[in-house]
Formats: structure tokens, C-alpha cells, sequence
């Protein structure tokens, strides 16, 4: 009886990408990976069939249901199902479970009375109408995917004096629009799929660049919570998100918290942001009552100094914390996820 390590994944178009991950699986005991997609499982006969790495090379293979198992996909509507069905399966064992959707997370953060002074309003976008009547009472607003990730699809709407609105979007010129324009841009919008509106808030540093704060939470090989490591990112100019991927750049947090307020406040910040980071996980594995292993909790601070918490993730890039923190930090907290997998393996 073999002891793969299950990683469900979106799609394995090339199994050569995963050989990290079969080494990080080998060094925690496992004897390898099994990479599946949710329709690589079959419920009835208790399989997965994905690939293995055997004898120098990827072969797909159908085995028994893998003991521990680890979720890293981005899926699609239709694909996001499935997936939920697979992870409902008692039978599959998995390191940490979904948090839904935008609006449902923020449902489960605003409970929490420690939490609430750090939340913006936020809402689901139902009607062209409602999404108006907020950009009205906030000034200001970001629109968002409901299950959005990496800054995708995210704009950003401001109403000018004359009942003016105007549009940006990344990588485009912003365009200027009326009340009724807004009204079917937002319909148009609305037609590709769920939205969230959250109010703007000016987190721009001295130079008017967009940044934010990535806190990186996860649990190590003795199943405790951690802080791995926190940084900030920074937009490319001109940007309305803060995200490293489309050309941004990574800093130490203390430093440049420093840098735009003043010591003593720059301390002050990094350690509120350290207190929030480490209050979340736990939180939310009580809240949803359902295990996590590792959080992206993005946090921004705006031009008055006051700290805000913007969203968190389950699936974190952690790209940042190698630009931060150098190799064999990025190397570690590669690691964990997998340590973390051993220490359940070994637990009932």
C-alpha cells in the first residue's frame, strides 16, 4: 500500500512542474505525489487517478484514495463544484478546506467585535442601481469578482461633482462616464459573473504609488499557527491595485512604514498588523469550524495612518516573501504546507 500524497490541482498539464513538490512530499515521508484534477476522482470506487513520478519519469496511474491530501487549484465556475463535492468526501482526507465566496468570508469577519474596526463596508453588487446609490454615499469604489484572485478584474469608480463617473481599470486609459453609462457598464459587468463593491480608500504612498500589505500565516510541522513572514507591495505607477505580478515592487514592512509616517508610528503599524495577522487564522478556523493551513491576509494602511484589513486568502503566491526574504525563506515556507500534511498524516 503505497503513502502518496494527494494534490488536487485545476489542471496537470505539465507534471514536470511538480517535481518540488514531489521532493518536498519524499522529504516528509510520503513516498511521492499523486497530482489529480477534481475529475480525476472517482467517488464510488474510492480512486484517484493523476500522475506519479516513478523511475525518473510522470506516468498516470489510478490508485486508492491518498490518506492525506492538498488543495492548490484555481478553479473555474464549473470545475469549483466538483471540487467542492470532492472535498465533502469524508473518505478524502484534505490539509485545510474553502472559504467560499468575497461576500460569504466577509459575512465571517464582520462577527468577529476585534475585527470590525479594520473592515471597510463592503457589499454584493445585486442591481446597476444599488452599485450607484454606493458609489453615492462613498465617493469611491472598488468593484471585484466574488471569487477573484491575483488583483484580476478588480476597478476602481469615482464619482466626480457633476454626477460624472469615471473608470479605471489596470493597463487601460480610464474613461469618463454618465449616470446611464455607468448604469449598463455595470449591467455589462454584472452579466460576466458575481461582483463585490468595497469602499476606496487612499493607500497611496508619498509618491502616489498603490501598496498593501501581505501578512503570509501558516501552520508548521507541529500543526501550530505562524507568522512566516510580511511585506509590502507596492503598484507600478499609475496602478489602482498594488499587485507584484503586474510589475510591482516588494519591501521590508517596518522600514517602509517608517519611511512614509514616522518611527515610532511605523513601529506602532507593524506590530497592529502583526497582532491582526496572528488573530485571523484561528478565528476563522472557529468561525467556519473547518481547518485551514495557510492564509494570505492582505492588510493596507491609508494616508491618515489607520490600518485596514482588505481580504484574506487560502491559496497565497508567496513569490513576495523570496523577494523579501531571500531564497531560503521562500524555499521554507514552501516546505510548510507539506510538514504541516506529515504532522496531520501521523494524527487522527
Amino acid at each position: 500500500m503505497h503513502n502518496y500524497l494527494g494534490i488536487m490541482t485545476h489542471r496537470v498539464a505539465s507534471p514536470s512542474k511538480y517535481y518540488r513538490h514531489q521532493s518536498s512530499a519524499q522529504a516528509e515521508k510520503f513516498d511521492g505525489v499523486i497530482m489529480y484534477t477534481p475529475n480525476g476522482v472517482d467517488m464510488k470506487r474510492k480512486q484517484v487517478s493523476g500522475y506519479i513520478y516513478q523511475d525518473g519519469s510522470w506516468k498516470w496511474k489510478t490508485v486508492g484514495f491518498p490518506k492525506m491530501n492538498m488543495d492548490i487549484g484555481f478553479y473555474n465556475e464549473a470545475d469549483m463544484a466538483k471540487a467542492t463535492k470532492v472535498k465533502k468526501n469524508p473518505a478524502l482526507r484534505f490539509t485545510g478546506y474553502g472559504l467560499g465566496n468575497k461576500c460569504r468570508i466577509q459575512k465571517h469577519l464582520d462577527a468577529s467585535d476585534y475585527l470590525k474596526p479594520y473592515l471597510l463596508p463592503t457589499e454584493q453588487v445585486q442591481t446597476s442601481q444599488q452599485f450607484i446609490a454606493f458609489v453615492h454615499k462613498h465617493g469611491s469604489v472598488m468593484l471585484k469578482p466574488i471569487n477573484g484572485w491575483g488583483g484580476r478584474g478588480i476597478i476602481r469608480i469615482t464619482e466626480s461633482k457633476d454626477r460624472r463617473y469615471r473608470v479605471q481599470t489596470n493597463g487601460k486609459p480610464a474613461a469618463d462616464l454618465s449616470q446611464a453609462g455607468l448604469a449598463s457598464y455595470v449591467k455589462g459587468i454584472l452579466g460576466q459573473g458575481r461582483h463585490v463593491m468595497q469602499k476606496w480608500i487612499d493607500i497611496r504612498n508619498k509618491d502616489g504609488q498603490v501598496y498593501d500589505i501581505r501578512a503570509l500565516m501558516q501552520k508548521n510541522g507541529e500543526g501550530k499557527w505562524q507568522l512566516t513572514g510580511m511585506a509590502v507591495r507596492e503598484g507600478k505607477n499609475g496602478s489602482i491595485t498594488s499587485n507584484i505580478k503586474s510589475g510591482g515592487n516588494a519591501h521590508g514592512v517596518q522600514e517602509y512604514l517608517e519611511s512614509q509616517f514616522n518611527e515610532e508610528e511605523g513601529q506602532a503599524l507593524t506590530s497592529s498588523i502583526v497582532e491582526v495577522a496572528e488573530y485571523i487564522p484561528p478565528y476563522t478556523e472557529k468561525s467556519y469550524r473547518s481547518r485551514l493551513f495557510e492564509l494570505g491576509i492582505d492588510l493596507a494602511v491609508d494616508r491618515s495612518g489607520k490600518l485596514w484589513l482588505i481580504e484574506i486568502n487560502i491559496k497565497p503566491g508567496k513569490s513576495i516573501m523570496h523577494r523579501v526574504y531571500g531564497r531560503k525563506a521562500w524555499e521554507k515556507c514552501l516546505r510548510h504546507p507539506f510538514e504541516y500534511a506529515r504532522f496531520l498524516a501521523s494524527t487522527k
